[in-house]
């Protein structure tokens, strides 16, 4: 019956609202708990995060200081003993970076043709192309190709075998195999191909000089000098991940 219906709502109803309000005060308790629990969280990885980045940002300092050491160091070790760099195809151009790097080193040309007498006039040894040995034999650092894009891959080619060569023989000196510089004006085909068939053993820098005999006749500086650290210790560098592509600064000038 109705009434017995009402007499049961009207006795058990304060119990159930007791009980639904304290089940909401619990759930909303544990809501807050929860709540409070995640922003506790999240400040602690937050502050581990930026403790972590603080800890490397020291690292990276500290690295940055031993570089710049290691920099001034080996300044010193180059001043102490000059580099010696070998000029391949010593025409015009050949001739022209040589009369600049003879103020700070050795320098040995080779070419196809006589260029004897001029090189020694400038104080450069010269060694004929068709004595690869003599060439490699004079302990060279670096060799710096100044050949034609025309011939650029076939000397290459050549050259690279002869200096796989020279390397497995002397190997077991400890010597190691010259750092490799072209300077032709384009850039992706000589990189390829100095990619392709010189050892790994040589380091590779793509150059780009944005000026000639005739600009850079009083002096390279202030002249643009775009180049590439093209592959270092046999690891291949990319120029789209890494920032490779450089103008030389006053201080390298």
């Amino acid at each position: 019956p109705r009434s017995v219906v009402l007499i049961l709502l009207l006795l058990f109803f304060p119990t159930m609202s007791a009980s639904l309000s304290s089940s909401s005060g619990r759930s909303n308790n544990f809501k807050k708990g929860m709540i409070g629990e995640d922003k506790e969280y999240l400040s602690g990885t937050l502050s581990s995060e930026l403790g972590r980045l603080e800890q490397l940002k020291q690292k990276e300092a500290e690295l940055a200081k031993l570089l710049a050491e290691v920099r001034l160091e080996k300044l010193s070790v180059l001043r102490d003993r000059p580099l010696k760099i070998g000029v391949m195809g010593f025409g015009r151009f050949g001739q022209f970076i040589a009369k600049s790097f003879i103020k700070y080193g050795n320098v040995v040309g080779t070419s196809r043709s006589d260029y004897s007498k001029i090189a020694s006039e400038m104080g450069v040894e010269f060694v004929p192309l068709s004595e690869p040995e003599n060439f490699l034999a004079c302990d060279l650092d670096v060799i710096v190709l100044a050949v034609s894009i025309v011939s650029f891959e076939d000397t290459v080619r050549t050259w690279g075998g002869i200096l796989k060569d020279f390397v497995d023989k002397q190997s077991f000196q400890q010597i190691n195999a010259p750092l490799i510089v072209d300077v032709c004006s384009v850039k992706e085909h000589p990189r390829d191909i100095m990619l392709k068939y010189l050892p790994r053993e040589c380091d590779v820098l793509c150059t780009h000089p944005m000026f000639g005999p005739d600009s850079g006749k009083d002096g390279w500086s202030g002249l643009k000098f775009v180049y590439e650290r093209t592959r270092i210790n046999g690891v291949v560098l990319n120029p789209d991940d890494q920032r490779d592509f450089h103008q030389l600064s006053r201080a390298e000038q």
